[in-house]
């Protein structure tokens, strides 16, 4: 299992953000006189530390059959058997973002989640393949999100991610032969 450090350049940020905005959820409830516009503000406040939590990256682990991204309280786990549709997206030079869609328990099999209309997974797998393109509608928000940019070697862990994922690919259209 190859294991990728997070960039402390890329968990800076986050940090001091949710710090700051736990301070300052602390300093309301101490120091103000507890009232409507208090707990409203604090519950704006409480907004933004889930996306400042997103940022917060301690590592990325990799093996032949997945991918999980660690976070201080939570881990993401992407198998690359249930990968249907990969998009990398190119944030700046050497800054990647994949997104990942997935395939989801559906009542007559599997779906993939993110893309309409409901087809079975080995079918998206079978169109994404194809050079002609796709006529799907892609939602992005639904996808699972690995920001491969904020480890050490970055570019090799996409690399990797998109080899691993392009292995089942092959094996599910060697299938269908």
């Amino acid at each position: 299992m190859t294991e990728y450090k997070g960039r402390w350049e890329a968990i800076r940020g986050p940090l001091i953000v949710t710090a700051a905005l736990i301070a300052l959820i602390i300093y309301i409830y101490v120091f103000v006189s507890h009232g409507f516009w208090a707990y409203f503000f604090i519950g704006l406040l409480l907004l933004f530390i889930p996306i400042a939590y997103s940022g917060l990256i301690l590592k990325i682990t990799i093996n032949e059959k997945k991918i999980v991204i660690v976070r201080p309280f939570t881990r993401m786990t992407v198998k690359f058997e249930d990968v249907a549709l990969c998009a990398v997206h190119c944030v700046d030079n050497g800054k990647y973002l994949i997104y990942a869609f997935v395939k989801q328990r559906y009542h007559r099999g599997y779906t993939v989640k993110g893309i309409k209309p409901k087809l079975p997974f080995e079918e998206v797998v079978k169109r994404s393949s194809k050079e002609e393109g796709l006529d799907l509608d892609v939602n992005f928000n639904r996808a699972k999100k690995i920001p491969v940019s904020f480890v050490e070697n970055g570019q090799e862990l996409k690399d990797r991610f998109m080899l691993e994922v392009g292995k089942y690919h092959v094996k599910i259209m060697e299938g269908e032969e």
